[in-house]
């Protein structure tokens, strides 16, 4: 359907700033609000993975028996960083889940296989910090938002990540490369295609729950629709699930309160 749209049209259909009209608010809402976390509860922050300041990750204990969530950030892989984010921590620490906010370097400055790569050197850090504290290692379990679902899709066969998480994701990069994303991207066919989840057969075999919003974006409402009827078609677990009332951002609702559909999935995904 993307295809008979004109660029504006295709641009409209993926701004989701532009969507939702007090989306400024929101996100600094989030900001202070992580600002706050990070300021009140014990982490350890900017744990460098990597040479370039946003390769790195802030890491929260909660014991060392304790499962591990990995947060990838979203922002349509050139904006936000893990720092906007902090505050999901609290509400994944009262599950009794480990977090670590993992972050990684953006367009224009580095392509889509180099954030990728990122993604998978992040966890590879994070696995050697884990196993040198705890003499053991319990396997992540992945959470991502928009750009960042993306990006638990396309790192889920690394052999330490157990399941994920997708909250309002992009899984086919086509329409991506037609409209003003890819104005910092610079993707090209072969990149579109090659870092596609939905063309992709690498994150089968482990578990992917899907999440968006009825008051989404129809086109950013289809990702996630199309991304799960391809893994569906081919067998692969996990449940899909459209969030009555909810947008692309204040979707986090059903993640931070303790009785919200995504918080529930984590602590019936997770803790069993």
């Amino acid at each position: 359907m993307w295809k008979n749209l004109t660029k504006d049209e295709l641009d409209r259909a993926y701004n989701n700033s532009l969507a939702v009209a007090n989306s400024a608010e929101i996100v600094e809402g989030w900001m202070k609000a992580s600002a706050q976390v990070r300021d009140s509860t014990k982490g350890e922050l900017n744990i460098g993975y990597g040479p370039h300041p946003r390769q790195s990750y802030d890491y929260f204990s909660a014991g060392d028996q304790s499962p591990i969530m990995v947060y990838i950030h979203g922002g349509f892989w050139q904006f936000r960083s893990k720092d906007d984010f902090t505050f999901i921590v609290p509400s994944l620490i009262d599950l009794g889940l480990s977090v670590a906010m993992l972050g990684y370097r953006l367009a224009p400055d580095a392509t889509m296989e180099q954030i990728i790569g990122d993604i998978r050197a992040g966890l590879r850090a994070i696995e050697v910090k884990v196993r040198d504290e705890r003499g053991s290692f319990p396997g992540f379990h992945l959470l991502g938002w928009s750009a960042g679902a993306h990006l638990v899709a396309s790192v889920l066969n690394e052999p330490n990540v157990k399941d994920g998480i997708c909250i309002s994701g992009v899984y086919d990069l086509e329409p991506i490369r037609h409209c003003y994303v890819n104005d910092q991207l610079h993707l090209n066919l072969e990149a579109s295609l090659e870092n596609s989840p939905i063309l992709k057969t690498n994150h089968f075999g482990k578990v992917i729950d899907l999440f968006v919003g009825s008051a989404e974006l129809s086109h950013m409402q289809g990702q996630t629709t199309r991304f799960y009827e391809y893994r569906k078609q081919h067998s692969q677990p996990g449940n899909f699930q459209l969030l009555n009332g909810f947008n692309h951002y204040t979707i986090f609702d059903e993640l931070v309160r303790a009785n919200g559909t995504i918080h529930k999935t984590i602590k019936d995904r997770v803790l069993g």
